[in-house]
């Protein structure tokens, strides 16, 4: 606790927030790890949410499109384990998220990612946005409805022996990972 709040009073939060820019992926994995560390703290969560929230979203892919930096699957994780984190138990990051245009890239990880991982995370979020009903009337404007924050389960997990194409190695998936993702239904 201490330390959270020291990096916060010491004005260390704007120089990770910063950092979330860099074109190394390692960077911006431990700025994503250390910022969701960070957020436990309630006071770092809200600022947090309202000056890092664009950042993280710009980091992650559109689709089967990645951005730029071309981060790996583990850093995209990490951004959106983060992001999870900062809009729990707060709808104001929650619409801080959703005004940074980040919907969009949550709906198209959960729906079209190649990794499990990935997919799940970003599910995670969705149904934390969704489950904050003062957001809802905004979210339909926007043309989103419930299915779109629901995890993706209309078709076996890829890579799975029961949809008969071939998939994606998963071997390097911890088995956890393997095992909850074939759960899904």
């Amino acid at each position: 606790m201490y330390i959270r709040a020291t990096v916060r009073k010491e004005k260390g939060l704007p120089i990770l927030v910063e950092l979330l820019r860099s074109n190394s992926d390692k960077v911006v994995r431990a700025v994503a790890i250390a910022l969701r560390n960070l957020s436990i703290d309630r006071r770092n969560k809200d600022l947090i949410g309202s000056y890092a929230m664009r950042d993280l979203v710009s980091n992650l892919p559109s689709g089967q499109q990645r951005p730029a930096k071309n981060l790996e699957e583990d850093t995209v994780v990490a951004i959106l384990n983060t992001t999870h984190e900062i809009v729990t138990d707060s709808s104001e990051n929650a619409r801080s998220l959703v005004q940074a245009q980040a919907i969009e890239k949550l709906v198209a990880i959960n729906k079209t990612s190649q990794s499990s991982r990935e997919t799940k995370a970003a599910s995670h979020v969705l149904q934390t946005v969704w489950s904050y009903k003062e957001l809802r009337n905004a979210l339909h404007k926007e043309g989103w409805n419930k299915t779109h924050f629901q995890p993706a389960a209309a078709a076996p997990p890829k890579g799975s022996k029961s949809g008969g194409k071939p998939g994606y190695d998963d071997s390097t998936l911890p088995l956890m990972e393997k095992n909850q993702g074939q759960c899904r239904g």
